[in-house]
């Protein structure tokens, strides 16, 4: 596998759009392979400041200074406040139950909630890099890693356990069973 070094930068608002790709990747929308911008509602929501996939919560990777990934991550501490006020921004736009959804993270963790890279950069160890980013941000602040997995896709759960994640239990989100999975030392 090629292997590629990616540098990483904070997110801008104007990258919000590129936040958006990412997010709707990770929940399963394909707009990064149909090489479409989400909906501007999607789109507002990672330009706010108050949201979960807030800009202010992503970073991203580049290579010569093109982005070619992201990872929207953030502390666990309030999380289900502004889970509510997430979800409630977007109800109307989508079908999820939200109120059955499972709070993904908790107090003392450190979310990787969403991670992507563009498709004609996937499989050359960038996804490694960026979750492996995330981890070291956790380890910094003091917090645990932790992130959902979705079972069918093998593929990701392998890259996570090869990082250190382990299983530890599961996540009903977005009408959906996830495995969640921690990096504790």
């Amino acid at each position: 596998m090629q292997s590629l070094t990616v540098s990483f930068r904070a997110a801008t608002i104007d990258d919000a759009p590129f936040v958006a790709l990412v997010m709707m990747e990770a929940v399963g929308f394909d707009y990064m392979v149909q090489g479409i911008l989400p909906p501007e509602h999607t789109i507002e929501i990672c330009r706010r400041e108050d949201t979960l996939y807030s800009y202010r919560n992503a970073v991203i990777a580049e290579l010569g200074g093109q982005a070619v990934g992201a990872l929207i991550s953030y502390d666990g501490h309030g999380y289900h406040d502004i889970k509510v006020r997430t979800f409630e921004s977007i109800k109307a736009h989508l079908s999820f139950d939200f109120d059955a959804m499972d709070d993904e993270t908790r107090e003392g963790e450190y979310y990787l909630d969403s991670a992507a890279v563009l498709p004609q950069y996937r499989g050359k160890g960038i996804g490694r890099q960026i979750i492996e980013y995330g981890v070291n941000v956790a380890r910094k602040q003091g917090l645990i890693p932790v992130l959902a997995c979705d079972p069918d896709n093998t593929s990701a759960h392998a890259l996570y356990t090869s990082i250190g994640f382990k299983d530890d239990g599961h996540l009903f989100i977005f009408g959906e069973d996830y495995l969640r999975m921690t990096n504790i030392i």
